[in-house]
């Protein structure tokens, strides 16, 4: 995606690219034809965000457009899948940029996360048996463990988004990942699942901080429930997505080798293979769907979940692109399917 940097290498964006840094906007149009659908019916996707009516007012207010109609980012009827983990966007009311084009104090802030975390998890109740809500929030910011809290116990939400790069974390700087060490301790005490978007976007990351990274926060919880979100990167599978992605496959069958199988550790496909440019990230080459195809060959697909990052795509359209530019068999895709977060499962939903 396309951005600028400041001295301290993070991310300085325009709101309409901070849109496609948070979310990625929809697909600009292209050449590639598009394969036909895949059946999803009873597939879970297991990224599926949900905007509540005043947060899309908040984002048009800025001047970023949408590209479909507000009811397609407010509600999830239609999906047509079997499940479907909803991701709020509260964090996003966190990030620097965003709250300061808004004009918000804290408390203004404060009560917009409550919000968007209280309509997810509504909306969700309204899809028994199919929607399972997740809480959002900014680590950085004050309020979050009075957030994290409250999800937990008056919400009774069983997972929580974090969004590393929106919450400017580091992972060069100790008190950094102390920072998220302490959100993944608390989940895996309290049998709370983290979805994460790992990817920093910060210029001078390296594997080394990747790893430090999976030493630091990951390896001390062997009971931790956790979905890294586009394979580790922030769309598509260029080099830097995939050298990460790689790094944490590795280290994982290290550990199952060495007898700790760490059953609990998954990936979401969602936006990984990429039809179209979208707001600076190119149309996913060959080249990459063939370093994808080698990947999910040498690692298996047993901790891959199909996911959509809906709205902007939807699962089975993605799924068949995904299945069309990695090559992926008859076989593989069943496998696939048949994957599903036991959050999203009638036994794994009670508190």
């Amino acid at each position: 995606m396309t951005r600028r940097r400041d001295h301290s290498g993070r991310p300085t964006l325009s709101l309409r690219a901070l849109a496609a840094f948070l979310l990625l906007a929809a697909p600009a149009c292209g050449e590639r034809p598009s394969p036909p659908p895949e059946d999803v019916s009873g597939l879970a996707d297991h990224h599926v965000h949900l905007l509540s009516p005043a947060l899309v007012a908040d984002w048009k207010s800025l001047g970023v457009p949408f590209s479909r109609p507000d009811s397609v980012y407010t509600s999830p009827a239609g999906l047509g899948v079997g499940a479907a983990l909803l991701v709020p966007m509260s964090h996003l009311y966190g990030n620097e940029e965003f709250r300061g084009a808004l004009g918000l104090s804290l408390e203004q802030e404060h009560a917009a996360v409550r919000r968007e975390n209280d309509y997810v998890a509504a909306s969700a109740s309204g899809f028994p048996g199919t929607a399972v809500a997740l809480c959002s929030v900014d680590i950085s910011r004050p309020y979050a463990w009075d957030e994290i809290r409250r999800c937990r116990n008056a919400l009774g939400v069983r997972g929580l988004k974090l969004h590393l790069a929106s919450a400017g974390i580091d992972p060069r700087e100790e008190s950094h990942l102390e920072r998220v060490a302490r959100v993944a301790a608390w989940a895996d005490s309290a049998g709370v699942a983290l979805l994460v978007h790992f990817d920093p976007q910060r210029r001078g990351v390296e594997l080394e901080d990747v790893q430090r990274f999976i030493d630091r926060v990951i390896a001390p919880h062997p009971g931790l429930t956790l979905v890294i979100a586009h394979l580790g990167g922030s769309g598509g599978y260029g080099a830097w997505s995939r050298s990460v992605y790689r790094t944490f496959a590795a280290w994982l069958r290290a550990e199952e080798a060495g007898g700790r199988p760490r059953a609990g550790i998954h990936f979401d496909l969602s936006a990984v293979w990429l039809e179209r440019e979208s707001e600076g990230v190119p149309a996913s080459t060959a080249a990459e769907g063939r370093a994808l195809a080698e990947d999910i060959r040498e690692f298996g697909t047993a901790r891959l979940l199909p996911g959509s990052d809906y709205p902007v795509f939807e699962l089975a359209r993605a799924s068949a692109a995904l299945r069309a530019g990695a090559g992926i068999g008859a076989d593989e895709w069943q496998e696939l399917r048949a994957n599903r977060l036991a959050l999203l499962d009638p036994a794994g939903r009670e508190p």
